[in-house]
């Protein structure tokens, strides 16, 4: 099973909540991304196990620092504090490039985490490569993490009191080691040897200058790329605090560069920390693809609730920029993994496929499907055949030999085994009728795929019967079954395709090759070229409907009369080609003021005046047009 209630309990008393000290915000995380089997009591089982969390931590955290004992909880280990930001609505358009960059990173560490682990999966059968892979990666990160701060900057404390030499937390050190003297810090140092809950909040709340650029993008970029290594290894690791660290490196990259070019006022109070922010919000929301319980999580963290618009606006267009390249990371992990997850596909996608159930569902035959008596050979033949299927359809006596019974309801494999050892595997017939089961939900062969996914993640279902108003079995939904459509009809990025061939590459050692660069450099050329594309086709399109309406306009102005009359005033001219003026008698334009009967009179007339002769009467012909129109 990909979820169980003992998993979201157990995750809902982990990581965010008790380092955020935010209780809806782990369970809008667990209901968004883990809802293939969530129900009703599941959400306050999780409010319930995140609330006893959040109390105990604020609690002993509230006696350790009244009684001056376990000050490791005042040392920057709990993400949580408050934090006093701007509201700068002048620099939106910062913003809104904070989000795009932020999303397009996003989505290049999904591809490359999913490539490493498929470099891992090939190797990772073998317990020894597991323990070898952990030793190798603890080894390196160790060196490396001890030789960077060489590569540091050195920089003044603003106070005498080293303890607060860097704005986020009541305690940290300094490491003046590190080639700085007395009275400076190795901005490096801080950021590698810290505590984690001490950086997040050294990045969101120190001022512009606390870290140099070079030393934020040398840890920013190591951290990425172990990041990326080490999830997905059997290591206990996240992602979540990773991406507050890197994302709000990034953030105050960005800021640091509007502050070189001169874009914004460094000395203004909180406003590199609020793009050290948005950075975070812009690399979750390309990450994860959860808009809602994120906003809601920064927005608890740093206790600043002026920030909700900046950061709904950062997440959602991060998680727009991640779609256009791939699906969150959850996701790709997923698939990875082989679990039988459905959703992660967007609504408008499944809606616009317009699949019904009997497009997705597996027509009975006699491979799939018992009657309600049956012999045990043709039982355990059944079982054997289908080793994967947990569930089987049950139908009453068949009417005719290409009819099969009605629907009597499901029976477990379990309940199969049981009655073969019950009555033997030599058995002429068995009587399923005691192990039948009512099947919960029925569902006709019409029913849209986007109910059918509400009913198998609000309900936990494997399987759904489809049937006509209590009649003959028409077929079965399963999971796997969605699975296969949402793989092969509904992924517009093919990833499991993309998968298998890479898998291929890296069997047959063509290493660069299965990392698919072409492919990603074709998406991205795609994305960038894609709203000039749009934006041309519609100037297109209104200059081409603008021209047929002028077009029209002219020839609605233009007066259109068959006077067959004029036949005989113009005696040169052949019969057939007596028509020698239109004028036009619509009453539906404006600038035509009389009835049908008025200008008919006045055709006539003219007619008649023209056929007397003379160039007299055919300018009078003109002047009539000409008044009519």
């Amino acid at each position: 099973q990909a979820c169980s209630t003992r998993g979201f309990a157990s995750a809902s008393s982990q990581s965010p909540p008790s380092s955020t000290a935010a209780c809806c915000d782990q369970v809008l995380p667990c209901l968004w991304s883990l809802g293939c089997r969530w129900r009703k009591e599941l959400t306050w089982r999780c409010f319930l196990v995140s609330a006893i969390t959040i109390v105990v931590v604020r609690y002993s955290t509230t006696v350790c620092l009244s009684r001056g004992h376990c000050t490791n909880l005042g040392w920057g280990s709990l993400a949580w504090f408050q934090q006093a930001y701007p509201t700068p609505y002048g620099q939106t358009w910062a913003f809104v490039l904070l989000a795009i960059v932020g999303g397009y990173i996003a989505s290049l560490f999904t591809a490359f985490n999913t490539w490493v682990c498929l470099l891992r999966k090939r190797w990772s059968k073998w317990f020894s490569f597991r323990i070898l892979e952990v030793c190798v990666i603890s080894v390196i990160t160790s060196i490396v993490l001890f030789a960077m701060p060489l590569g540091g900057r050195c920089h003044k404390c603003d106070t005498d009191t080293l303890d607060h030499c860097v704005v986020g937390a009541s305690r940290f050190m300094t490491f003046a080691g590190y080639g700085c003297s007395s009275g400076s810090y190795n901005d490096l140092a801080v950021l590698v040897f810290n505590p984690q809950g001490f950086k997040i909040q050294a990045l969101f709340a120190a001022p512009s200058g606390t870290f140099h650029m070079s030393s934020l993008l040398l840890y920013s970029a190591f951290y990425y790329f172990l990041a990326a290594i080490t999830y997905g290894a059997f290591i206990p690791s996240g992602l979540f605090t990773v991406s507050l660290i890197f994302g709000g490196c990034f953030g105050r990259i960005w800021a640091e560069l509007l502050v070189w070019v001169g874009a914004i006022d460094a000395s203004e109070p909180g406003l590199v920390g609020i793009y050290a922010l948005l950075g975070a919000a812009s690399f979750l929301g390309g990450l994860m693809r959860m808009s809602a319980s994120m906003c809601l999580v920064l927005m608890e963290m740093t206790g600043a609730p002026n920030t909700l618009p900046f950061l709904m606006m950062v997440l959602i267009i991060s998680k727009g920029v991640g779609d256009r390249f791939n699906y969150s990371v959850f996701d790709h992990q997923i698939m990875l993994k082989g679990f039988a997850f459905i959703g992660g596909i967007p609504e408008h996608i499944v809606k616009r496929a317009h699949l019904d159930a009997e497009d997705v569902m597996l027509k009975p035959s006699g491979a799939n499907h018992l009657n309600i008596t049956e012999p045990a050979k043709h039982l355990l033949e059944t079982l054997d055949a289908n080793k994967t299927v947990t569930v089987f359809a049950v139908c009453g006596a068949p009417k005719s030999s290409d009819e099969p019974g009605d629907f009597m309801g499901i029976i477990s494999r379990q309940s199969i085994l049981e009655l073969v050892a019950r009555h033997g595997d030599d058995a002429e017939s068995i009587d399923l009728s005691s192990k039948v089961e009512v099947a919960p939900v029925v569902i006709p062969p019409g029913m849209p795929l986007t109910f059918i996914y509400n009913v198998m993640q609000e309900q936990g279902l494997n399987y759904i019967p489809v049937i006509r108003q209590h009649g003959p079995l028409e077929g079965m939904v399963s999971r796997v079954d969605i699975v296969g459509v949402q793989s092969h009809q509904l992924d517009k990025f093919h990833v499991k395709e993309n998968l298998q061939q890479a898998s291929k590459d890296i069997e047959g050692g063509r290493i660069i090759q299965s990392m698919m660069i072409d492919k990603q450099t074709a998406a991205l050329r795609k994305a960038i070229a894609a709203p000039f594309m749009k934006a041309r086709d519609l100037l297109v399109k209104d200059i081409h409907e603008h021209d047929e309406f002028m077009d029209g306009e002219k020839e609605e102005r233009t007066p259109i009369i068959y006077l067959d009359a004029l036949a005989g005033a113009f005696p040169e001219q052949k019969p057939e080609a007596a028509l020698t003026q239109q004028i036009s008698l619509s009453s539906t334009q404006p600038y035509l003021r009389r009835s049908k009967t008025d200008a008919a009179a006045t055709m006539t007339s003219t007619a008649a005046s023209a056929a007397d002769g003379g160039v007299r009467e055919q300018a009078r012909v003109h002047s009539s047009c000409d008044r009519l129109e």
